[in-house]
């Protein structure tokens, strides 16, 4: 079905914008579907060109505010795709046709995260004391439930956790959001185009060692008593952080096909990544960052030899 996705869309503009609407469309229901609208605009974009990726992204536009407007009586929902998901995938994918490196668009989507992050705190004068205004409202609904477990000190502790960490978790899901569209698109063009592409570019991704310092530097910054002053350290982090667990899923399935281990390997790491997601996230991260100086993918393919 996704490969049928991928074929119906680059037949044309409009079957790649109808395909995109109803994505999109389905995504209010079903949130991960936004990934597939998004990876067909890579898909688009990287294979026909920035001026046929920005016509397709326009003819999106009338289509989505169409149907919008008559099926939901809500036009500007098009407006909030197009700025959280349509424009930022479009960027990215043209960062990506220029510069052929699937490094450099990685760390550009997290650099839009990082900008996202950056014009909240400019905006808002409190980002935390905002996200708690909006919080509150909604958590008191669970509160009066009977199975809530927590009194109310514990109930306004948990608020305020959330409130500090909402900026971040925000911005690091829009990078999310960029990245996976990204990885998709790229996988439909190699599978289409280039059978077997996407994996070995995937294998051979290395951010560098300056974004790695960069993150080291911000994660020390973040955990030490100057990260409560300056909160907008923190709220980067999480950006930075998701940027190099792809790194770390790169060594991981780059040593498993190197030394020719059962897939099973892969699994548990991906099990674990949603049952354990904030330890295997700092783990994988870590993994990404110290690759940029142990390349632990080298030390696997001379250990087998």
């Amino acid at each position: 079905m996704l490969r049928s996705i991928a074929v119906f869309s680059m037949q044309g503009r409009w079957q790649a914008a109808i395909a995109i609407t109803l994505l999109s469309l389905t995504s209010l229901m079903l949130p991960p579907l936004s990934y597939l609208a998004s990876g067909v605009i890579a898909l688009t974009t990287l294979r026909m060109g920035p001026k046929e990726g920005a016509k397709i992204v326009a003819a999106t536009l009338l289509i989505f505010t169409l149907l919008a407007g008559l099926m939901l009586e809500r036009f500007y929902i098009s407006g909030l795709f197009l700025l959280s998901s349509w424009l930022p995938i479009l960027g990215i994918s043209l960062a990506l046709g220029y510069t052929r490196s699937l490094a450099a668009a990685l760390l550009s989507a997290g650099g839009l995260g990082i900008v996202l992050v950056l014009g909240t705190h400019l905006v808002v004068a409190d980002p935390a004391l905002w996200w708690h205004d909006m919080i509150e409202p909604f958590m008191a609904t669970f509160t009066e439930e009977p199975s809530w477990q927590l009194n109310e000190a514990d109930t306004q502790s948990l608020i305020v956790s959330l409130s500090e960490m909402m900026t971040g978790l925000m911005a690091a899901g829009f990078s999310i959001n960029i990245i996976l569209g990204l990885l998709i698109g790229r996988a439909w063009q190699a599978k289409l185009y280039n059978e077997g592409g996407f994996a070995s570019e995937f294998y051979q991704l290395t951010l560098g060692r300056r974004a790695a310092i960069l993150t080291i530097v911000v994660m020390i910054l973040a955990v030490s008593p100057l990260g409560d002053s300056l909160p907008v350290l923190r709220d980067c982090l999480p950006v930075m952080l998701i940027v190099f667990t792809l790194q770390g899923l790169s060594v991981v399935h780059s040593i498993v096909n190197s030394r020719q281990k059962h897939r099973f390997w892969l699994v548990a790491v991906y099990v674990l990544l949603i049952v354990m997601m904030p330890q295997m996230l700092v783990l994988l991260a870590m993994t990404g960052v110290l690759e940029q100086w142990f390349n632990f993918r080298q030390l696997s393919y001379e250990r087998d030899e």
